[in-house]
């Protein structure tokens, strides 16, 4: 039984040591005034060091990048601030900000993050939207649900942001909520590097005008990622032969014992 309980135990800790990744808690803030200031903050909360750090900002369809940082000491934490360019207008006006970095084991990372710009005064959004995801191998499903709490319909675009190691086509499409209305949109997300034991975020971003103010509705998600059938298969034969030699071993040991005591 000591050898049972010291088996289960190995594996028990190869799993969750397998599923242990670096990960930074990315936060953002903006001010709005002749430009954008948005200030950037990458912790890393995990016991060890992640290197070559570089944000990446998407704002009205233009893409800046900070300054790379060559490493993040585990408990440590990075600022950048970077300068964007002033809303055309009242309302909200959504930063995606994705964060690239290499983890010890030299693979490269992401995460991920919607920030909202609100200028001063903006009124709150009269859509609400909500997002759920199941887990995700090869391939996964999402849904995206927009609720209208207006006697007017509202169209607008909806956004599907994710990170570098998922896929979703397409990204980007055309969405319309009836007066007082609900609707379902369903996402399809493609595992392009993510690895099992990963939780990655997801976001949905819904952008409409109305009554001369831009309103943009997030909404978030955790993915988890989950080894294909195929992937699983070796685990569950290596259990089942570690199972058989425990037995073998337990039966010896049983006939062991029962010939020293018949002396």
């Amino acid at each position: 039984m000591a050898v049972h309980r010291a088996a289960i135990a190995l594996l028990l800790g190869a799993a969750v040591a397998g599923q242990a990744a670096a990960q930074l808690r990315l936060e953002a803030e903006s001010q709005v005034g002749d430009v954008v200031t948005l200030r950037l903050r990458a912790t890393n909360a995990a016991a060890e060091a992640v290197h070559d750090v570089v944000p990446e900002v998407v704002y009205r369809h233009r893409t800046v990048a900070a300054e790379r940082v060559a490493a993040i000491a585990p408990g440590a934490a990075h600022e950048w601030r970077t300068a964007l360019p002033a809303p055309p207008g009242p309302g909200t006006f959504p930063a995606t900000i994705r964060l690239r970095y290499t983890a010890r084991d030299g693979q490269a990372r992401s995460e991920l993050l919607v920030h909202l710009v609100r200028t001063p005064g903006a009124p709150p959004s009269d859509v609400r939207a909500t997002l759920a995801a199941e887990p995700v191998s090869r391939l996964g499903h999402a849904a995206v649900t927009l609720e209208n709490a207006t006697p007017e319909g509202v169209a607008g675009r909806l956004v599907v942001a994710l990170p570098f190691d998922l896929r979703t086509d397409p990204e980007s499409r055309p969405a319309e909520v009836a007066a007082s209305g609900r609707i379902s949109l369903p996402v399809v997300v493609q595992n392009v590097a993510a690895r099992p034991g990963d939780h990655r975020p997801v976001f949905a971003l819904f952008e409409y005008d109305r009554d001369g103010t831009h309103h943009a509705v997030v909404a978030e998600a955790m993915l988890s990622v989950i080894a294909r059938s195929g992937d699983r298969r070796p685990l569950v034969v290596g259990l089942a032969a570690l199972a058989v030699a425990l037995s073998i071993l337990a039966i010896a040991w049983r006939r062991a014992r029962a010939r020293r005591a018949a002396r």
